[in-house]
């Protein structure tokens, strides 16, 4: 995980790196489902056999036949899953709740941009699963036990994939300037700088993020304005509840009481800007959509 603290020129890049007491399951998850599914198999053998032997009846079959299919999707299916899950993990995000939000805002971005289509992605990869579903039944119903089973497993594996992939390539469309962090001069402010942070200019617009903005986070708020910059640089001063107060500016929103109070606000002049023509109108709709704001224009914030 990283994180970069403010300077006068250029952003600091400070790497935290990773808890030293991971857990077995982060460090090897291919390894432990590999175990979990083969000793479900191998219970569920020793199972059958007894029960052949012992002449259970019929009411065995249930227990004999999930338990396969629960090892299957272990064995088969897990290694899929890890591995399309962590190509739709968002990189150097530092929460799960972060790469959820950048997630969300990269999704709602691209929508109005005409560049996503989540409803026909969705109805896409419900048709799929469908479809599997269909295939399996026939499959069962032809006798095809194994092949039914594989299907199985290939109608919840599968269109998970094509969402992970179809999320991934959407965020590697959108972040198309890499490292974009690199390109954010991010400042924090203190009780010396309150002035200068000029909160009480005419045009700011904020953006409330769940805590100290991350890498992940700056490489989206660097990408998602970038169309709207006058120049290559972007300048964030990064803001508390309490820094507010202290500014001149009041917090007294009713929609604010279930913010979480280490949430932080990234502030952006609108002097950064090159908002010709149409360019404010669509601004001001993304930032709608995804909870920023301007300032001076916020009905939650009223100036001192």
């Amino acid at each position: 995980m990283a994180e970069y603290s403010g300077s006068s020129g250029y952003a600091e890049y400070e790497y935290l790196g990773t808890a030293n007491g991971t857990s077995f399951a982060k460090r090897h998850p291919y390894l432990l489902w590999q175990i979990i599914g083969w000793s479900i198999l191998l219970a569920d053998a020793v199972f059958f056999v007894v029960a052949a032997l012992q002449d259970f009846g019929e009411w065995c079959y249930p227990v004999i036949v999930f338990p396969f299919i629960a090892a299957l999707f272990a064995v088969i299916g897990s290694p899929f899953l890890i591995y399309f899950s962590r190509k739709a993990k968002i990189p150097q995000a530092a929460s799960k709740r972060e790469a959820s939000v950048v997630r969300s805002h990269i999704t709602m971005i691209s929508q109005i941009r005409g560049e996503s289509h989540p409803v026909l992605m969705a109805l896409l990869i419900i048709a799929l699963a469908l479809g599997l579903l269909v295939l399996t039944l026939q499959l069962g119903m032809r006798g095809y036990i194994l092949p039914g089973f594989l299907a199985m497993v290939a109608m919840v594996v599968v269109p998970f994939v094509v969402y992970a992939q179809y999320s991934a390539a959407q965020r590697k469309r959108f972040m198309a300037v890499p490292d974009a962090a690199y390109l954010v001069g991010v400042h924090y402010a203190d009780q010396s700088r309150y002035e200068s942070v000029e909160l009480r200019e005419t045009d700011a617009l904020m953006m409330p993020v769940p805590a100290k903005p991350s890498t992940a986070m700056l490489d989206f708020v660097y990408n998602w304005l970038r169309e709207y910059l006058a120049t290559d640089w972007l300048t964030v001063t990064v803001l508390s509840f309490d820094d507010l107060l202290r500014s001149g500016v009041v917090v007294n929103d009713s929609d604010t009481e279930d913010t979480d109070p280490t949430a932080s606000f990234p502030l952006i002049p609108a002097r950064q800007f090159n908002l010709d023509g149409d360019a404010r109108a669509q601004l001001d709709e993304e930032s709608k959509a995804i909870g920023a704001f301007w300032l001076s224009r916020w009905r939650g914030y009223t100036q001192m």
